[in-house]
């Protein structure tokens, strides 16, 4: 088989065609595309390297090896060039590939498609698809499988097709099957053209006419397959279910049996960074209200901040068909209240949580059992309820009595707060600073309420930022905790302000805790109001005098909305004392982020950067084995082909594939007879090898070429007998036992001797060396 035959150049074009034909669905989950150019020379590589190793007889399993370090190296030009050592990656390198995959991973799990093309992204996106890439290659060319290629191929478009949000165009399917297709048929069609030159080769039928039958019978089947994949190609893109525009990884959004929302849930761990982070358009709630103004939806609190997160509540609501909804702790009987009702009419909230405004008064979810925990009013359910109704207490922007928010002294605190002193604990770790700005902020206020108010409009003040980017830490500077952090800073999400304002308010002795929820979303056109995914929230309740628990609002009007209104007896409004620190040396402020900004460090798992370090040093030592293990069978190799390597006549030739055929059957355990002619080693060779009739009628062929070769007159033609001895080594190396013959592939005798006859050149070589200096030496 010649060279250019043996690199299958136009199948390794067509595997890359087929594979950047699967990615093309990408272009529609990414708003840019700086992953295109850099594929393509990923593609080429892929392509250029594993021909060129095929064409030089390069085994399997290291034109793979080649083709995946120089892909590796053309992705870490593309995404590390600054961390690169000589065009090579330095020691920062791998810390660095390994916080851009994170990056990568937490814009795919919290972006809204199309997400913006971060370098984390590119990098996720060139090295997802360059490993397709390679899968392709090396099933579909160099191990000659084309049909298994399509495997990789097709996952790759249903994967990507089905995060879209919507079903793709046909195309999107129809161009990569027409790649695999051709594919196929190439590889098809080269097998039958094989066929017909080895048999006019070996023998004197007209072969082609033969053939005719089978080659009829391949083209009839190929065609059916052919139209049965782009049926299928047609077919797919209506049948594939079209996940939410969001979260590969692990996103709050997936489709929900009524198909018209998304289910979700909050983490039984609160990990806010997580839960919040979401900028996903997916619906997740719908809901009817006749009232003009709706509360959040509260779905848990916590009252526990411990180690710079919180955490969980761990009070539990007994379920039952028709519980009794308590009255809610600490409210005034002289409030203007009045009820409100809402109806979900869609919900894709998962249980045991359920999305209701705070207080509840009540609820309907049907034949569920429900129930309230009567120390935070945070409701359950015991199965999913597709759709339910609430009511629920609501407060006038009124006057409020006399009594409501006076302290001290206060009067007897409900068991709610006795019993729960988280929620008067203020984090230590950033105590001494949040008491300093409680006092500046608060100044002489003593009313509840004014001081809520007053912490309140701080935070929603010009000095604050909201983004869902938090600033960078001082790399040089000491250790800080989140809360400081952000008071430093004044830039965070609705986490950061919430816990600010917790925080703030239990240093002014207001028990305070953190809510979770949704923001109330937006209204359509039938009246309805669609709640999503991205509308997850977070806020604080203080426990105030009259009033009980309490929403506030604190973080900015940009991303909450207007923040809830309470008017003193005296019908002020609480001002906020002047804040020192305002001025030159004041925090500028940030573009204020929206919906798709950057998402917060952390959005994705911790585990990730642990998992994808490991996967890389695990990786690299299996680099330096597999280069270890190829040396033995790299130098018989070399030791092997040494004859056809030097060959220039067509004698020189036909001796060196005998040199090959006699070598590397020692090498698999039949070592060269000595002292034979060809024919008495052809016989030896048929009873050793244990060839079957197809292998030995090979082997008289050899035989009778080398004879020819040998002994016929000058200038006879001596033919190729490559194939014929390819053939024999083939069915010698199937016929032995599967550990023998991996044996005889990882530590071949050709390449113990060639190492030993390298080893001797050396040794010889310094010796005559050493010979030379002592004569020099003796001489002077």
């Amino acid at each position: 088989m010649r060279a250019h035959e043996r690199a299958r150049w136009d199948e390794a074009v067509l595997a890359a065609l087929a594979t950047f034909a699967a990615a093309w669905p990408i272009t529609a989950l990414v708003r840019a595309d700086p992953w295109i150019a850099p594929l393509v020379v990923v593609l080429a590589v892929v392509v250029v390297v594993g021909s060129l190793a095929r064409a030089l007889r390069v085994p399997g399993w290291a034109v793979v090896t080649l083709q995946a370090g120089a892909t590796a190296l053309v992705v870490a030009w593309t995404s590390l060039g600054e961390h690169l050592w000589f065009g090579l990656p330095g020691p920062d390198a791998l810390a660095e590939a390994v916080a851009l995959l994170r990056e990568g991973a937490s814009t795919i799990r919290t972006e809204t498609v199309p997400a913006p093309a971060t370098a984390g992204l590119v990098l996720l996106v060139l090295a997802g698809v360059a490993v397709v890439a390679l899968v392709v290659d090396a099933v579909g060319v160099t191990g000659r499988a084309p049909a298994l290629a399509g495997v990789p191929l097709l996952l790759t478009s249903a994967i990507t097709a089905s995060n879209t949000g919507e079903p793709l165009h046909p195309r999107f399917f129809l161009v990569p099957a027409l790649a695999w297709l051709l594919l196929l048929g190439r590889h098809g069609t080269g097998r039958v053209r094989a066929w017909a030159r080895a048999g006019t080769a070996r023998t004197s039928v007209d072969v082609p006419a033969a053939v005719a039958g089978g080659a009829q019978r391949h083209s009839s089947t190929a065609r059916w397959v052919g139209a049965v994949t782009l049926l299928a190609a047609v077919a797919v893109p209506a049948a594939l279910p079209h996940l939410p525009p969001t979260a590969l990884v692990d996103g709050l959004g997936r489709a929900g049996a009524g198909g018209g929302t998304g289910q979700v849930t909050f983490t039984e761990t609160l990990d806010l960074a997580a839960d919040l982070a979401s900028r996903s358009t997916a619906p997740v709630i719908r809901y009817r209200s006749a009232e003009g103004s709706v509360p959040p939806l509260r779905v848990t609190v916590s009252t526990m901040y411990e180690a710079g997160q919180w955490w969980p509540s761990e009070r539990e609501a007994a379920t039952t068909p028709a519980p009794q909804v308590p009255a809610p702790a600490g409210l005034d009987p002289g409030l203007p209240l009045d009820t409100g009702t809402l109806t979900v009419i869609e919900n894709g909230l998962r249980s045991p949580q359920v999305a209701v405004p705070h207080p509840l008064v009540g609820a309907d979810f049907g034949e569920i059992p429900w129930g309230v925990d009567p120390a935070t009013q945070t409701a359950v359910i015991a199965g999913q309820a597709d759709s339910y109704e609430v009511s629920y207490l609501r407060m006038p922007a009124l006057a409020l009595p006399e009594t409501v928010g006076e302290a001290p002294p206060r009067p007897g605190l409900p068991d709610a707060v006795v019993d729960d002193p988280f929620t008067t604990h203020v984090d230590p770790a950033s105590e001494e600073r949040v008491e300093a700005l409680t006092a500046e902020v608060v100044g002489d206020l003593t009313n509840e309420v004014e001081i809520a108010r007053a912490i309140q409009d701080h935070l929603r003040g010009p000095l604050y930022t909201y983004s869902l980017t938090l600033a960078e830490r001082e790399a040089d500077g000491p250790p800080i905790d989140p809360i400081s952090h952000f008071l430093v800073t004044r830039q965070g999400y609705c986490t950061q302000f919430a816990t600010a304002m917790v925080m703030m308010a239990r240093a002014s002795g207001i028990p305070a805790r953190l809510a979770v929820g949704f923001l109330p979303g937006t209204t359509s056109e039938d009246g309805t109001r669609t709640i999503v995914a991205a509308d997850a929230h977070a806020w604080p309740e203080l426990f105030i005098t009259g009033l009980g628990w309490t929403r506030f609002e604190p973080t900015p009007a940009q991303r909450s909305g207007p923040a809830p209104v309470y008017v003193t007896p005296g019908g002020d409004v609480a001002t906020p004392a002047p804040d020192p620190t305002a001025g030159a040396d004041a925090p500028s402020a940030a573009p204020g982020a929206d919906a798709g900004a950057t998402p917060p460090p952390g959005g994705a798992p911790a585990w990730v950067g642990d998992v994808l370090a490991w996967a890389g040093a695990t990786l690299g030592v299996l680099a330096v084995i597999a280069l270890a293990a190829s040396v033995v069978p790299a130098a018989g190799r070399w030791r092997r082909e040494s004859w056809r390597r030097t060959a220039r006549t067509d004698g020189e030739r036909v001796e060196g594939e005998w040199h090959l055929l006699t070598t590397s059957l020692a090498d698999l355990g039949v070592p060269a007879p000595a002292g034979t002619t060809v024919r008495q080693a052809r016989a030896y060779y048929a009873r050793a090898a244990d060839l079957d009739p197809s292998a030995a009628a090979a082997l008289t062929r050899v035989t009778e070429r080398v004879e020819a070769s040998r002994y016929a007159a000058a200038g006879a033609p001596a033919g190729t007998i490559a194939d014929d001895v390819a053939r024999v080594i083939d069915r010698r190396a199937a016929a032995l036992p599967p550990r023998e013959r991996w044996a005889a592939r990882l530590w071949p005798r050709s390449g113990v001797e060639q190492l030993r006859s390298l080893a001797r050149a050396v040794t010889a070589a310094g010796t005559r060396v050493g010979a030379g200096l002592r004569r020099r030496r003796r001489t002077t």
